[in-house]
């Protein structure tokens, strides 16, 4: 049995970077509900009452991957960002 964060908006606020902010909503539990997206019924993944940009037409299973996935990629890309301009790349 996983064990999770509470949720706080007010914690999430505290983090200064996307990274940091990505790592605690992956130590809480994402969940999902229904919605409209263009058209079709869809299932949107949410952190408590915090609702993630991600949406899946397949189950809610697949949509928690798609969000973990995404909260993922959203931190590699920042730290990735973060490093090339410590660096003096562009």
């Amino acid at each position: 049995m996983s064990t999770y964060q509470v949720f706080s908006r007010e914690t999430l606020s505290s983090f200064k970077t996307l990274a940091e902010q990505c790592r605690y909503l992956l130590s809480c539990k994402i969940t999902t509900r229904k919605a409209i997206f263009g058209f079709d019924p869809v299932f949107q993944a949410r952190v408590g009452d915090f609702d993630l940009p991600v949406y899946c037409n397949g189950d809610e299973y697949q949509t928690i991957q798609k969000a973990v996935y995404w909260l993922k990629t959203q931190a590699t890309n920042y730290l990735n960002a973060a490093t090339r301009s410590q660096q003096g790349v562009n």
